[in-house]
C-alpha cells in the first residue's frame, strides 16, 4: 500500500472528535458558513445512502476498503448520507456522520442562480457556495469513514480461521438500527463493509443450515427494512473459508429478504450500478384475486429511471416480498409495466414469474404468475392471477 496514502488516512485520527462529527464549520467565504443539511429534501430526490462500517475488520494500516467507497459511491443532489460504525463485536452501532450531498437539482440550481444578488459579494454566489461546500463534504466524509479507526484493535487486516472468529452480532446491530431505513428520507441504498461473518448464539458455524438459520433469525429479530437495497462487500476479506462464506451468503440473502431488504451485491469488492440515475418512486395498494375468488391484499413499489428501467421495485403480499426488475413506461395517460420476479420468500411465486400491468399512473391492473402457459393450477387453469392497484398518496412501501 502507498505509504503516503496510509499516513494521510491515519492522520485523520488526530483530528478532534468534535470536528469529526460536526456538520457546521466556517467555510472559505467572508460571511458564509457551511450547513450541509440545508441541501436535504430537494424535490425529485428519493434516495438516501446508509454506510455501515464493521469495526471488527477495519485496520489502521489498511486503506483499500476506504478507497472503494470514496471512488465508487456517487450521490444525488441533496441526498442524505449516514455513516454508521458497527462496534467491534456487533450488536451496537454508533453514528459517525449525518449529512446531505451539496449539490442542487437543475430546477433548484436555476432558482438559486436567479436569486443571486448584491449579497453574494459578501457571502459568495451559488457557484462559490457549492464549490466550498463540496470541499467541506469531501473532508468530513473521509473523517466519518475514519471513525471506526479510533478504537479498532487491528493495526493490519485481521486473518481468521475456522474456530477462532471473534464474536459478531450483525443481525442484532441491524435489527436495533432498522428505523434508519425509514422512508422519510427516500428509498435506502445500504452499503455494508464487513466480512459478514455472523458469530453469535443464533447458530454455530459447524454444519448449520443457512435457510433454517435465516428463518430462525427473522423470527427472533422481526423487523422491516422498508425494502432497502443492500450492497455488502468485504466477503473473504478476513478469511478463506469458502464453504462457510457460501453458507453465510445464503443466510444473509434469505434473512434480509424475510426482513424486507434485498441484496443487490455480495462480494469482496464494492460493486454498485454503473449508472447513478435519478428515479421516480411511487407505491400502490391493491388486491389479488385467487383461483377460488377470494381476494388477497397486495402492495407494489414502482421505481423507474428516465430510461424506463425498474430499480428498487417490489411486489408484496402481506409479509411476503418479491423484488422485481423490468420496464415501466407511459405515453400520455397510458402506462405499462412488464416485470419479472427476481427473488421470493413466498412459495406461491418464484424467480422468473411475470407481473404485467397496464393503466395510468393512478390505477394499474393486470396479471401475475407463471410466464409459461404450461404451468397450471390444481383446477387446470393457467397459473396467473388478476391484480389491480391504486396509487398511494405518499410513498408507503
Amino acid at each position: 500500500m502507498n505509504k503516503l496514502v496510509a499516513s494521510s488516512f491515519v492522520l485523520l485520527l488526530a483530528l478532534p472528535v468534535a470536528v469529526l462529527l460536526s456538520s457546521n464549520a466556517f467555510a472559505d467565504g467572508l460571511l458564509r458558513t457551511t450547513n450541509l443539511k440545508a441541501y436535504c429534501g430537494q424535490a425529485g430526490v428519493q434516495r438516501q445512502t446508509v454506510i455501515y462500517l464493521d469495526q471488527g475488520i477495519i485496520a489502521k494500516k489498511d486503506a483499500n476498503w476506504f478507497r472503494d467507497i470514496i471512488n465508487k459511491t456517487k450521490f444525488f443532489a441533496g441526498e442524505r448520507l449516514q455513516v454508521v460504525t458497527i462496534k467491534d463485536g456487533g450488536g451496537v452501532v454508533e453514528e459517525a456522520w449525518d449529512s446531505c450531498y451539496p449539490a442542487f437539482t437543475p430546477a433548484e440550481y436555476a432558482k438559486r442562480k436567479k436569486n443571486d444578488g448584491f449579497g453574494s459579494v459578501f457571502t459568495g454566489g451559488v457557484d462559490d457556495k457549492l464549490k466550498g461546500d463540496l470541499k467541506s463534504f469531501n473532508k468530513w466524509f473521509k473523517q466519518a469513514l475514519a471513525h471506526p479507526l479510533a478504537k479498532t484493535r487491528h493495526d493490519n487486516t485481521p486473518s481468521f480461521s475456522a474456530g477462532n472468529f471473534p464474536q459478531k452480532k450483525l443481525v442484532e446491530a441491524l435489527y436495533y438500527d432498522s428505523a434508519r431505513m425509514d422512508l422519510t428520507n427516500g428509498v435506502s441504498r445500504v452499503i455494508i463493509f464487513s466480512d459478514m461473518v455472523e458469530n453469535s448464539d443464533l447458530f454455530s458455524h459447524k454444519n448449520f443450515n443457512p435457510q433454517q438459520a435465516a428463518d430462525a433469525a427473522a423470527k427472533r429479530f422481526p423487523t422491516f427494512f422498508n425494502h432497502a437495497s443492500v450492497y455488502a462487500y468485504g466477503i473473504n476479506y478476513t478469511n478463506n473459508q469458502t464453504e462457510l462464506n457460501g453458507k453465510l451468503e445464503t443466510f444473509w440473502k434469505r434473512y434480509l429478504l424475510q426482513s424486507g431488504a434485498h441484496v443487490k451485491n455480495y462480494s469482496t469488492q464494492l460493486v454498485l450500478p454503473k449508472k447513478n440515475q435519478l428515479f421516480v418512486a411511487q407505491s400502490y395498494t391493491g388486491k389479488l384475486k385467487q383461483s377460488d375468488g377470494r381476494m388477497l391484499a397486495t402492495s407494489l413499489r414502482v421505481a423507474f429511471t428516465p430510461d424506463r428501467k425498474l430499480i428498487h421495485s417490489v411486489f408484496t403480499i402481506g409479509d411476503y416480498y418479491m423484488p422485481i426488475s423490468g420496464d415501466f413506461f407511459c405515453s400520455g395517460q397510458n402506462c405499462e409495466l412488464k416485470a419479472t420476479v427476481t427473488n421470493a420468500n413466498f412459495k406461491a411465486f418464484q424467480k422468473g414469474d411475470a407481473l404485467t400491468l397496464a393503466g395510468s399512473l393512478e390505477k394499474l391492473s393486470g396479471k401475475v404468475g407463471a410466464k409459461d402457459d404450461s404451468v397450471i393450477d390444481e383446477k387446470g387453469s393457467l397459473y396467473r392471477f388478476d391484480v389491480q392497484y391504486s396509487k398511494d398518496r405518499n410513498l408507503s412501501l
